[in-house]
């Protein structure tokens, strides 16, 4: 099914605007509170998570008073610089639970997982192959013929950093086996020659809405904050049904310096590291997160809000454990 989202779309696309510019002064490893800020809560969390948080940042202002410092990164790369020291963290949100191990010391043994998520192929106006793309969401076209062709870009996120990168790699090997195509991952994953074809999160999303990607590789909540369009893959290979947990779980990619990560259903997770600075406003943004303002607002860019409990709930504050229970 391909999916285009209208003026609503635009206009989340400015706010997302508006949010970065905000964030790049007001965050950061070296950042200092602003006046009127010296008891905002300090949050790091997946990337892909940048407009939806734009929204739940003001959510969490209006009911609580207080503001949220956020810093978008690739999960790996922020849990690794909560375990270093660099950073102190109320909270660590990751788009993949799996990352919550590289807190190392500062890992509180807990988290809760509170939404889901799919990977999907986006693609704006711009693109040099929409029209294709159009008749492949339509199921018209072989979504990976139509990314076979001559030419095509089709960008994604380094597996060594961000777990969307990595569930790229899963998606690919994925197609190769249920079109029964050897090589077809590997033709993917090539692009054009000579031309890269791996980016940071927010150079991906600006690139394919300029149309300097013909598509990229993201999650369907974030395809859909951004405005773009989108042909959704089949289950398995979009990787969002709980169902499909076992299977998912053959997969694996290996890092550079050698850590695993294996294939699992898309879950965004938060947890308070053992360093925060306030690990009660910590917990008091993942309530926030369980409730149901926040809920509404990741209902509405398409995530598949959820409330589970992960690790040792003992480890967990109460107040948190409670609502889990509800």
């Amino acid at each position: 099914m391909s999916e285009e989202v209208g003026n609503e779309g635009l206009l989340r696309v400015l706010r997302l605007g508006i949010a970065i510019a905000v964030m790049s002064v007001a965050s950061g490893p070296g950042c200092r509170p602003v006046a009127g800020e010296s008891d905002a809560v300090d949050v790091t969390y997946a990337a892909s998570l940048t407009a939806t948080m734009a929204q739940l940042e003001q959510g969490f202002r209006e009911r609580s008073g207080r503001a949220v410092r956020g810093d978008p990164r690739g999960s790996v790369a922020g849990a690794h610089l909560i375990r270093e020291g660099v950073w102190r963290r109320d909270v660590y949100i990751t788009a993949d639970p799996a990352t919550l191990r590289l807190l190392g010391p500062h890992d509180p043994g807990w988290a809760v997982v509170f939404a889901r998520s799919e990977i999907v192929i986006a693609y704006s106006s711009e693109s040099r192959f929409s029209s294709a793309l159009d008749s492949a969401g339509r199921g018209e076209l072989a979504w990976q013929k139509v990314a076979l062709r001559d030419g095509f870009r089709l960008g994604r996120t380094d597996p060594d950093l961000d777990p969307k990168g990595y569930r790229a790699l899963f998606a690919f090997r994925l197609a190769e086996q249920q079109y029964r195509l050897p090589g077809l991952a590997d033709s993917l994953l090539a692009g054009p020659a000579g031309r890269e074809s791996v980016f940071p999160e927010a150079h991906l999303s600006a690139r394919v809405q300029t149309g300097s990607l013909d598509a990229g590789v993201f999650y369907l909540a974030e395809a859909r904050a951004h405005g773009l369009r989108v042909v959704r893959l089949p289950h398995m290979l979009g990787q969002g049904d709980p169902r499909d947990t076992e299977a998912l779980g053959r997969l694996q990619h290996r890092t550079a310096d050698g850590r695993d990560f294996r294939g699992a259903p898309i879950a965004y997770a938060a947890t308070v590291p053992l360093n925060a600075r306030d690990s009660g406003a910590g917990g008091d943004f993942i309530a926030f997160l369980l409730g149901d303002d926040a809920r509404a607002v990741l209902t509405e860019d398409g995530f598949v809000p959820e409330s589970s409990p992960l690790g040792d709930r003992e480890r967990m504050p109460r107040s948190l454990s409670a609502r889990l229970s509800r």
